[in-house]
């Protein structure tokens, strides 16, 4: 599984590095050559030193849009956090993200960092979420980051990052005019246009480089987000079998119906069905355990000395004890 996460993540990674290269040399055209390359090679030299693991608390803070934890967050986080580290699931660093996304409650980033939204934060205090519940949402972060390839996730959205700064435009812009008719459709059907402008391109007087980028970052469009999907598909599965696996099945379940309401039921399904088969596979454990302390109990009543056989009761004792657990 873990071969599979990784090459679904060079499918969304690599296009959208593409597309953040072509934008970023598109974006600073005004400088030099000299000036693009030495850009260059500072970006490059950059993502060395974020490969390396360097630099990563405040390259989370830039990317992830986030802050340290307030003296009162951590305070209010602390039982969670406790709760997380019990269950193996605790997260290196934890910030805070500056605004209110749409987003999940709590998102890795970089190598063991976590990033959590403030509603989160404020609903916990206010106690309209529970201790667990929290933990669920941190823990599922931790379970991702551990299950997919995020040792280069810095470098990737260095790369990726002047799309992401166009994409974000774009979709304000959007959301601005979104009462103009068949904007929406417009934006869908943006294939029609890279068609056109890689036909424009090889015509009189066209240039054919222009038309070709313009087209591979009209497919990029859709081909890097299609490959994220897929690739976050993937490893929300395995995380949501390692927290039912770790106990936090039921709050994993109303998380799961509060944000995706009946669009919900494939997927609680699949964590009720890791939790009963861990539950299946502890119990089988527990009886082989059992059944091997049962056997040494009787090997060692019938092949004891005079002194052992003198003790007889004792281990009928013991032998009626670990019956009683096993029931």
């Amino acid at each position: 599984m873990r071969t599979s996460t990784k090459v679904i993540r060079v499918g969304a990674v690599v296009p959208a590095g593409l597309a953040g290269s072509f934008v970023a040399v598109i974006g600073p055209g005004f400088l030099p050559d000299a000036g693009l390359v030495l850009a260059f090679l500072g970006t490059l030299v950059v993502s060395l030193v974020l490969a390396c693991g360097r630099l990563e608390a405040p390259a989370t803070r830039l990317f992830g849009f986030a802050r340290g934890l307030s003296p009162g967050q951590h305070a209010v986080l602390e039982p969670t956090l406790a709760l997380v580290e019990k269950l193996g699931l605790a997260p290196g660093r934890v910030l805070v993200r500056l605004t209110d996304t749409d987003g999940l409650p709590a998102t890795p980033i970089g190598r063991d960092t976590v990033i959590v939204e403030p509603w989160l934060v404020q609903n916990l205090y206010q106690r309209r979420l529970v201790t667990a519940d929290a933990a669920t949402a941190i823990g599922h972060a931790v379970a991702s980051q551990r299950m997919g390839p995020y040792r280069f996730d810095l470098v990737a959205r260095l790369w990726a990052f002047p799309r992401t700064l166009v994409f974000i435009t774009i979709r304000q812009i959007a959301r601005i005019f979104s009462w103009v008719p068949a904007g929406e459709l417009a934006w869908h059907l943006r294939i029609v246009m890279g068609v056109i402008a890689v036909y424009q391109g090889f015509q009189t007087g066209g240039n054919p480089t222009l038309g070709v980028a313009t087209g591979v970052l009209v497919a990029i469009s859709y081909i890097a987000p299609a490959a994220d999907r897929r690739w976050r598909a993937v490893v929300e599965r395995d995380a949501d079998r390692i927290l039912a696996q770790r106990g936090l099945s039921e709050p994993l379940i109303q998380f799961v119906r509060w944000r995706l309401g009946a669009a919900s039921m494939e997927r609680a399904h699949r964590i009720r069905a890791a939790a009963a088969t861990k539950a299946l596979t502890s119990q089988r454990v527990d009886a082989a355990r059992a059944d091997q302390a049962f056997r040494g109990l009787g090997r060692a009543a019938h092949d004891g000395s005079n002194g052992m056989l003198c003790s007889t009761p004792r281990l009928a004792a013991r032998i009626e004890q670990t019956c009683e657990r096993t029931r």
